[in-house]
């Protein structure tokens, strides 16, 4: 039920960051969406597992982005340990917790393109980056990343009394025949 929830969360939110977003003014302005999605798998699953998940939509954002393949790879592969390796000492329900972890999640994203632009281009390139609109993207993930999180427990409760709702009802009606 968590798995098929999660595949639609994450359907829904590379659609929006891929082909909804780009057509609004001010998109270039947000900050990646998928964030909340590896900071959401971080804080509900456990199993280890789940590491191949992060690994799978990493290579997906790396394959439809502009940037160099492994970017947001790295990226998720280190928000995800970062946030296993806090959730174990912060009760996980704290919405200061939430604004942390969303801002460390786009320093994370931030160093790492940081880095990738001063292997290609050198101390120049670096030079050249607009760190405003990293410091802005920082400010709106501490903001709606949280909010995103609460929005997305709340569906993914409601998804689950609907999705158990429906297999008891199917589960009945193959009883009877």
């Amino acid at each position: 039920m968590k798995i098929s929830f999660f595949v639609i969360l994450t359907l829904f939110l590379t659609i929006m960051q891929t082909a909804v977003f780009p057509d609004f003014f001010l998109s270039h302005h947000s900050f990646d969406l998928l964030i909340i999605n590896i900071i959401y798998l971080s804080l509900v699953f456990t199993h280890p597992g789940v590491i191949i998940a992060v690994i799978v939509i990493g290579c997906i954002v790396d394959s439809v982005s502009g940037v160099h393949f492994g970017l947001y790879l790295t990226t998720y592969i280190w928000i995800y340990v970062i946030v296993q390796g806090l959730k174990q000492f912060v009760f996980l329900r704290n919405i200061g917790f939430y604004i942390i972890i969303a801002a460390t999640a786009v320093v994370i994203e931030s160093v790492f393109l940081i880095l990738s632009v001063f292997i290609n281009q050198g101390n120049n390139g670096v030079l050249s980056l607009n760190y405003y609109l990293m410091a802005k993207q920082m400010f709106w993930a501490s903001v709606f990343i949280p909010l995103a999180l609460e929005i997305i427990t709340i569906v993914q409760k409601k998804y689950e009394v609907i999705f158990t709702n429906f297999t008891s009802k199917m589960k009945k009606k193959s009883d009877y025949t």
